[in-house]
């Protein structure tokens, strides 16, 4: 693999002697007695390159940091545990530490006339020895201060707390322009989602009305391009008018399951054919083959963007990411399979969307699955292992799989990837951390244990999901307690705790289960299973149990019969039974009333 990735226009911050993130970087600077610097960047990050073309192309910052400093380049898309930890507010995030991984002085971008001050500065501080003395009692006190904060502090769940993330959410909506906050607009996937989650629940005005403004001003504005489709990363403004023009896979498949929800709930076909557009973007410009997968993301490039199809046809196009991540992948897999029933595809089209995101998944497990657990990206090879939102996304996309093909292979490639994530489990904490330890001697701030909680939420939603489709309470009641872990923490998220209120409507306000008892690759069982998956609300976990899966049937409450026949239920209990496709969207439209 290339270790670094610098700006593609010209530049010299390849001058610098970067090392790569490890035991052995942090060793030489003990043995130089030199304080590290640390530059967080990402390929799509534009900024991150005007800091290579400036900063890092100075010669008087290309010798200081090469004679004084022990210099680490760091990918975001391929070490977000790293990020978790020493990020200062953005791309790029410059830091300077001790050998020890303690923090000095952080920032974002430093331009090259600041960045010679910053260098100057540090310098004479580190190699001063009557400081070492404050320098190392200044990162024990942090080292403690993040210790006493970092157990999450746990609480008694209940429905309430989705109505406070709401309330979170409803305060911080634009009503002039729609989307959240009143400065730069991102596309807030995670917000988008929890309000569909809560309208499919509720039928409720407020949610719709957000969600779905908020999706027509992305898409009607600056931040869709209308040319070779897709969104751009973010607005930099409040009214949606001028984009920041990354394009991310992780924001991008998640936009198109989005639209895809709102199109079949509300009646939407606009936002129905920005799911399509979305797609054929992902197909034409990320679309990896070699490695059957989705490349991480496309280069800002002002220039080319601002063109017209014409225009841009004389340029070169933006660079793309060929590298496969695992957890945007694995969303972009879900994202597909979700999507086609709720698009009112013809079968055709939506077998093959659904086909597309198996494939998707198929490669992951062939290719990053190492010893039971993920790793973080894949370029040929596969690169770390053990970060928890590959586990969590991957989980929960393969039960997309077994959901929308109910192939059980997928459901047993679920149950085996969250078993195997239990290494990460913390007991005492009640919650999954971020990453896997005892891999190196690395830093100890990377060794301290970080509960994130986004990807403890997106966990606890696949174990509820376990619990469903096995009976098995143990699922259920790990679930519940790593959200209980986070149940005083939530607050100070503000709206971004949205993935954890839909956790938590998924807790108390659980999705139907459709029961499809039945030979799984059977006509009437097919039948059965697309229209079911194609109702958007209210929400449904569709279980498709084949007549030789004697120890599900049996868990499940269910016998195995003639012919295909599906149940509707909830918490066990079923009260609803259909033999033809039509019977089970009354039922469905049943028990919503």
């Amino acid at each position: 693999m290339s270790e670094f990735h610098f700006s593609p226009r010209p530049n010299r911050a390849g001058e610098i002697a970067w090392r790569v993130w490890g035991a052995d970087a942090f060793d030489e600077a003990r043995r130089a007695d030199k304080p590290v610097l640390l530059a967080i960047s990402a390929v799509w990050c534009h900024w991150c390159h005007v800091m290579d073309e400036t900063t890092y192309s100075s010669q008087d910052v290309i010798d200081e940091i090469n004679q004084r400093f022990i210099p680490v380049r760091v990918d975001n898309d391929r070490r977000p545990d790293i990020n978790a930890r020493y990020n200062q507010g953005g791309w790029p995030t410059t830091v300077v530490l001790t050998p020890d991984g303690e923090v000095l002085k952080g920032a974002t971008y430093v331009p090259p006339e600041q960045m010679n001050q910053l260098l100057t500065q540090i310098g004479a501080l580190y190699s001063d020895a009557s400081n070492r003395l404050a320098i190392a009692n200044f990162g024990r006190d942090a080292k403690a201060r993040r210790q006493a904060a970092s157990r999450p502090a746990a609480g008694a769940l209940n429905l309430e707390i989705a109505d406070r993330i709401f309330s979170f959410i409803d305060a911080e909506f634009d009503e002039a322009f729609a989307g959240f906050g009143s400065d730069q607009k991102f596309p807030q996937t995670n917000v988008l989602h929890f309000l569909l989650d809560l309208f499919a629940r509720r039928r409720d005005p407020r949610s719709r009305e957000m969600a779905q403004r908020t999706l027509h001003a992305m898409s009607d504005g600056g931040m869709y391009d209308r040319v070779e489709g897709g969104f751009f990363r973010y607005a930099t403004n409040r009214d949606f008018s001028v984009p920041h023009f990354e394009k991310m896979l992780e924001d991008l498949s998640e936009l198109l399951l989005a639209s895809a929800r709102a199109k079949a709930m509300f009646g939407d076909p606009e936002l129905g054919r920005i799911a399509l557009d979305v797609r054929s973007y992902l197909d034409a410009s990320l679309w990896n083959d070699r490695l059957a997968g989705y490349g991480g993301s496309q280069d800002a490039d002002e220039e080319y963007y601002r063109r017209d199809a014409q225009g841009r046809a004389r340029m070169a196009r933006p660079y793309v990411d060929p590298t496969l991540y695992t957890s945007w992948n694995a969303q972009t897999a879900r994202a597909l399979i979700a999507s086609a029933p709720l698009l009112g595809f013809e079968k055709p089209q939506a077998s093959e969307w659904t086909a597309r995101g198996v494939a998707v998944l198929d490669a992951l497990w062939s290719n990053v699955l190492s010893d039971g657990l993920m790793c973080r990206f894949y370029d040929g090879e596969a690169h770390v292992r053990g970060l928890l939102c590959d586990q969590a996304a991957s989980a929960w996309a393969a039960l997309a799989a077994f959901e929308g093909t109910g192939d059980v292979r997928w459901l047993e490639r679920a149950k085996a990837l969250a078993t195997a994530t239990d290494v990460l489990y913390v007991a005492e904490a009640g919650a999954y951390a971020d990453r896997l330890h005892g891999q190196g001697a690395e830093p100890d701030r990377l060794a301290e244990t970080t509960f994130l909680l986004d990807e403890n939420a997106l966990m606890a939603r696949a174990l509820l999901a376990l619990e469903a489709f096995t009976a098995e309470r143990s699922w259920g009641q790990r679930a519940r307690t790593v959200l209980e872990s986070q149940a005083q923490v939530y607050r100070t998220y503000g709206r971004f705790a949205a993935g954890y209120g839909s956790a938590i409507l998924d807790t108390f306000a659980q999705p139907l289960d459709v029961m499809i008892v039945g030979p799984p690759f059977a006509t009437r069982t097919v039948s059965l299973r697309d229209a079911a998956r194609g109702i958007a609300f209210p929400p449904v976990r569709v279980d498709v149990i084949g007549p030789s899966e004697f120890a599900r049937l049996e868990a499940l409450g269910q016998v195995a019969s003639k012919g295909a026949v599906a149940y509707v239920c909830s918490d066990s209990t079923c009260f609803g039974k259909a033999s033809a496709p039509d019977e089970l969207v009354a039922a469905l439209s049943h028990a919503q009333r």
